[in-house]
């Protein structure tokens, strides 16, 4: 269905407007039935009009209970300004100014002077402007002197265009260059972004590429989705919603290297189990390369070497507290080495980097005494050992008199 398109103005209108938009600004709206206020000042604007007329600031959206919920999630539940604001039908920019706002206070911070009107006094422009001029972030900004983030970029705009006139540097980009979720981006970032969303990357890996947040990569994405599925098409890997089920590329993967080796290994007969634990890949994908190793043999008219499994003896070799990695996370961790280094060299390296964790560790408890259950810890990840008790042959002290 067609958007029904504004009346035209009338030349009534316009006289109108001309002769008491200067004096009443907005308020001129009562003056211009069928004409909001958000159209006078864009019809306004564009006519070069000026007023002098200043009304009282705007309030938040959120007052009272609503806003004492919404700094509950915010503070407690840790949702987005998006959540927030869908969850009390406001927009994300409502939400966060009324919550950023209320919480300046709050946490202690002084918020910037204003007028009797509610608008911000010269004093309080002052410090709005130290704080563009140190970089700082609009969200941290909005926080520590209660603005809104309309104020924070209107006068972020005001003060580059004094800056020019004096011919002095403009003001530092926001957050020091660091990319948050707040920054602006170019419409070539964005068509980047998209084109590496297109070529089946993941939100993680998009932002590692092209230097964008995280959160902004987000919600490119979720703009894409929706403009993909008004044509009938998805991103590639994901369905229509946009749920992601084939990867292009993770660190998480196990690499050919590690592929290659495995079936070196069982080829040597050596257990599954085992091989895995060495080359940091986890059992499923061990016993699934087995198997594809085993169907390719079979059909080549040859057998998968039975492996040779350990006595049943119970063996006294004190584990190496370097390798293997112990849990999926630091497995993980060791895979994102391989993307840049060989198996080898990676394996030197993260024995390297512990041993070096353990010897601060070490320094640091030097001088800490451990409770029992640290010490059996400590044994049973053989990072030392238990012996035999002597006694202490004390020298009787001489007694003199």
């Amino acid at each position: 269905m067609a958007l029904r398109k504004a009346a035209r103005w009338s030349a009534r209108e316009l006289a109108l407007l001309r002769a008491h938009y200067p004096t009443e600004g907005s308020g001129v709206a009562a003056r211009l039935p069928g004409r909001s206020r958000h159209a006078i000042q864009v019809k306004a604007h564009k006519l070069g009009l000026e007023t002098t007329h200043r009304g009282p600031a705007p309030a938040t959206r959120l007052q009272g209970a609503s806003l004492d919920e919404a700094i509950r999630l915010r503070e407690i539940d840790k949702l987005s300004f998006a959540a927030i604001g869908r969850h009390f039908g406001v927009c994300e920019a409502s939400a966060c100014n009324a919550v950023t706002i209320a919480l300046c206070e709050r946490r202690g911070y002084r918020p910037a002077e204003r007028d009797g009107r509610g608008c911000l006094a010269p004093a309080g422009i002052d410090r709005l402007r130290y704080a563009l001029k140190k970089g700082m972030k609009g969200i941290e900004i909005q926080l520590r002197l209660g603005v809104s983030a309309a104020c924070v970029s209107e006068q972020r705009r005001r003060y580059n265009r004094e800056l020019l006139a004096r011919g002095k540097a403009p003001l530092p980009p926001p957050g020091g260059g660091e990319a948050y979720s707040g920054v602006k981006l170019t419409s070539a970032q964005r068509k980047a972004v998209e084109a590496l969303f297109m070529e089946g990357f993941g939100t993680a890996k998009v932002s590692e590429r092209s230097g964008v947040s995280k959160t902004s990569c987000i919600r490119i994405r979720a703009r894409l989705v929706r403009r993909l599925h008004r044509k009938g098409q998805s991103l590639p890997g994901c369905d229509a919603a946009g749920v992601r089920h084939i990867h292009v590329e993770s660190a998480r993967f196990v690499t050919d290297e590690q592929r290659l080796l495995l079936r070196e290994m069982l080829l040597d007969r050596i257990p599954v189990r085992r091989a895995a634990r060495d080359l940091a890949i986890g059992g499923s994908t061990a016993y699934r390369i087995r198997d594809e190793l085993a169907a390719e043999l079979s059909r080549a008219g040859r057998t998968l070497p039975t492996p040779m499994l350990p006595g049943r003896g119970r063996s006294h070799a004190t584990p190496n507290p370097f390798w293997p990695p112990a849990n999926p996370k630091e497995i993980f961790a060791f895979r994102r080495l391989l993307q840049t280094m060989g198996f080898t060299e990676a394996k030197d390296h993260w024995r390297e980097i512990r041993r070096e964790a353990r010897r601060a560790e070490r320094a640091q408890n030097t001088y800490r005494s451990f409770s029992f259950d640290e010490q059996l810890a400590r044994v049973a990840a053989g990072e030392v050992g238990i012996t035999g008790a002597f006694v202490r042959h004390h020298l009787q002290p001489l007694i003199t008199s």
